[in-house]
C-alpha cells in the first residue's frame, strides 16, 4: 500500500544581525530540489539586532518581509514564469505563521494554507537569566491535505544554542533546557494546572507509564513529528586554533579525499555527532548524511559571495575558530508504532545542502527537503510500547513547572533591555529620545508663553 506524503522543505540561516538580501536568498532558497515543497519552513538566527529582537513586534517587520519576498520570489522563479511576466499569478506562498524569541524566529510558508490546523506556539531562553538572546521557537500543527486525503502533525524548533568552541557542556545545558521549558498548551490556565497534575510527574502506582494525552506537550509528543533547525554552535575542536592552525590543519577545495585535511576527516570530530551518539544531546534525532563544507566561519569580507563550492579554489576562513558544522538540521524517525501498523510509511530523504554564502553572514544557510507519509501516527501502545526507548514516549528530561513563570519574568527583562539597547545604541531610538527632548522643551515654553500671556 503506498500513502500519499508530504513534501516539506527546512532552512537554517544564521543573518549576522543583519537584514536578508533578498536576491541572494531568493536566488539560492530551493537548491535543493527542482520542484515547489508543500510547506517551507524557515529557522533564522540573529535576524537583526539585539535590541530589535528583545523588543520585537513591529520592529522585526522589516526583517521578516525580507524573507516573505525571498520565498515568494524563489517560488516564482521555479515555477511556470509565463504568467508571471503578465502580473496574473497570485501568492504562491502563505506565510502560515511567524513566531519569535529574540533574535530567534522560526517562519512557516504553505502552498495551501487551509491545510495548516491547529497552531501551536513555544519558545524558551537560553541567555543569561533565561532571556532570548539565545533560545528555541517552536511551531506544532497539523497538515491536513484535503486533495490528498491524509493528515499528520508536526513539531518544527528553531534554536541558537551557546557559542565557543569549549563551551559545549553549555549546548548540551541548552538542549536540557529547550526540552524543559519549550512547552505547547493550549486551553485555559486551570486547564493547563489540570494537565500538570495528569502528566508524567508523579504518576500514581498502576497507572500507564505513557505519556498521558492531558500531559503538558514539550517538543517530544508519541503523535507528531519533530525536526530541529538551527545554529547549534557544537564545533570541531574544545579549544581556539593556534595561530598557524589556519594555514595548516583547515581544509581547503583542492584537497583531495585522500588528504588528512579535506573536510571529512575534520567532520569526524564534530562535536554534535559525538555528543548525540553518546545520549547527552538531541535525543532521538538522526541527521541526513553530512557531504557538505564546514558552514561556519567564513570570512565574508574575503569570502566571495554566490560562488558554488565548485567554482572555489580557496575558503577564506576566519583564524581564531575553527571551522565547524554549526548549522544543521536534524529529525525524528517515524516512531515504531507508526511502523508497526504501516510498515511502507517512511521519511524519505531528499538533497540536504548548504547554500552558497552570502556577503552578510559568516555561516552559511543549510536546506533539506524531505517527503513525510501523509497519515496520521497513533498513540502508542499501552503493553508493546510501554518498554520503548523512543524519546517520545520516555522525554529525557521532565518539563519543568514553573516554564510559564520562568517566560514570563525572563520576558520582562527582555523588554527592559531591549528598549535600553534601542534608545541608546540605535539612530532611531535617538530620533525618539531627540524628539522626547524637543517635545519636552517645546512643551515648556509653549507653557510659560501662555502662563506671560
Amino acid at each position: 500500500m503506498s500513502y500519499p506524503s508530504l513534501d516539506l522543505y527546512v532552512l537554517t540561516f544564521n543573518c549576522g544581525h543583519n537584514l536578508i538580501d533578498v536576491p541572494s536568498l531568493s536566488s539560492t532558497l530551493f537548491n535543493a530540489v527542482d520542484h515547489l515543497p508543500d510547506l517551507v519552513v524557515i529557522s533564522l538566527q540573529e535576524i537583526s539586532p539585539m535590541s530589535h529582537g528583545l523588543v520585537g513586534g513591529t520592529l522585526l517587520s522589516p526583517y521578516y518581509n525580507r524573507v516573505k519576498d525571498a520565498v515568494e520570489i524563489a517560488a516564482r522563479n521555479l515555477s511556470d514564469t509565463s504568467s508571471i511576466r503578465c502580473g496574473s499569478q497570485p501568492t504562491i506562498y502563505t506565510n502560515v505563521a511567524t513566531r519569535n524569541i529574540g533574535m530567534t524566529v522560526i517562519m512557516a510558508f504553505a502552498r495551501d494554507a487551509e491545510a495548516v490546523r491547529n497552531i501551536q506556539t513555544a519558545e524558551v531562553g537560553l541567555g543569561i537569566s533565561n532571556i532570548g538572546t539565545k533560545g528555541a521557537v517552536g511551531l506544532r500543527f497539523t497538515y491536513a491535505d484535503v486533495r490528498k486525503d491524509g493528515e499528520t502533525e508536526l513539531t518544527f524548533v528553531a534554536a541558537h544554542l551557546a557559542a565557543m568552541e569549549w563551551d559545549m557542556e553549555r549546548r548540551n545545558e541548552d538542549w536540557r533546557n529547550i526540552v524543559k521549558g519549550l512547552v505547547f498548551s493550549s486551553g485555559t490556565d486551570d486547564d493547563d494546572a489540570d494537565a500538570m497534575k495528569d502528566g508524567s510527574q508523579g504518576r500514581e502506582e498502576g497507572a500507564s507509564l505513557l505519556p498521558t494525552k492531558k500531559a503538558y506537550n514539550g517538543i517530544y509528543k508519541p503523535t507528531s513529528h519533530l525536526f530541529l533547525a538551527g545554529d547549534l554552535n557544537y564545533r570541531t575542536s574544545s579549544i581556539k586554533p593556534s595561530p598557524t592552525d589556519h594555514e595548516d590543519a583547515f581544509p581547503q577545495p583542492y584537497h583531495l579525499k585522500t588528504s588528512p585535511q579535506h573536510y571529512s576527516v575534520l567532520y569526524q570530530n564534530d562535536q554534535l555527532n559525538q555528543e548525540r551518539l553518546a545520549g547527552r544531546t538531541c535525543h532521538g534525532l538522526i541527521e541526513a548524511p553530512v557531504t557538505f563544507p564546514p558552514t561556519y566561519k567564513y570570512d565574508p569580507a574575503e569570502q566571495p559571495a554566490m560562488k558554488a563550492d565548485e567554482e572555489l579554489d580557496f575558503w577564506h576562513w576566519a583564524p581564531h575558530r575553527w571551522p565547524s558544522w554549526t548549522d544543521r538540521i536534524l529529525f525524528l524517525d517515524v516512531p515504531e508504532w507508526l511502523e508497526r501498523e504501516n510498515p511502507k510509511a517512511k521519511i524519505q530523504l531528499g538533497k540536504y545542502i548548504a547554500l552558497p554564502l552570502f556577503s552578510t553572514s559568516d555561516h552559511r544557510a543549510v536546506a533539506l527537503n524531505v517527503k513525510l507519509p501523509l497519515i496520521r501516527i497513533p498513540e502508542p501502545d499501552e503493553e508493546e510500547d510501554a518498554d520503548s526507548t523512543d524519546p517520545r514516549v520516555r522525554p529525557p528530561f521532565e518539563v519543568d513547572p514553573e516554564w510559564r513563570t520562568k517566560r514570563a519574568v525572563a520576558r520582562k527583562e527582555e523588554l527592559f533591555i531591549g528598549i535600553s539597547g534601542f534608545l541608546t545604541a540605535t539612530w532611531e531610538g535617538w530620533c525618539v529620545v531627540l524628539g522626547t527632548i524637543a517635545g519636552v522643551v517645546g512643551g515648556y515654553f509653549l507653557l510659560r508663553a501662555a502662563l506671560d500671556f
